[in-house]
């Protein structure tokens, strides 16, 4: 969880910038949708750590199976909303799909380099050094 909190602060930071740009350069409409891809981009990676975590402090076994089905779940959420938000006679008529899409691109890519940041400045020892002779 700590990974994730050093993660989100940041990204959210990300996403403002992303409003801004995408308001300035598209009006409203840029703005709504880059604000809700950046926010729906960090609920779906956000969401991996949070369900998987104590899952896999419980049952290693039973992570992969759960790790696998949650990306299925999240794969058919993520196909419903993007159909949903895209569609032009619904909600769709109202973002700026090009804002939408690049605020999904550049927080995904930005979720990943924090990511890698925060692991690698992460103090888990990966193995025990301790002689059991």
């Amino acid at each position: 969880m700590r990974l994730v909190r050093a993660v989100v602060v940041p990204i959210l930071l990300v996403v403002l910038v992303l409003v801004a740009v995408a308001a300035a350069w598209r009006g409203g409409e840029g703005a709504l949708g880059a604000g809700l891809g950046g926010l729906l981009t960090v609920a779906f990676l956000g969401s991996s750590p949070t369900v998987l975590t104590p899952v896999a402090r419980r049952s290693p076994v039973a992570s992969l199976p759960v790790a696998l089905a949650f990306f299925v779940v999240k794969a058919v959420v993520a196909v419903v909303l993007l159909g949903v938000l895209l569609a032009p006679d619904g909600v769709g008529r109202h973002l700026d799909v090009g804002s939408l899409a690049a605020a999904m691109v550049v927080v995904a890519l930005a979720w990943v380099v924090l990511h890698l940041r925060a692991l690698r400045n992460d103090r888990t020892p990966t193995y025990d050094l301790r002689n059991n002779s």
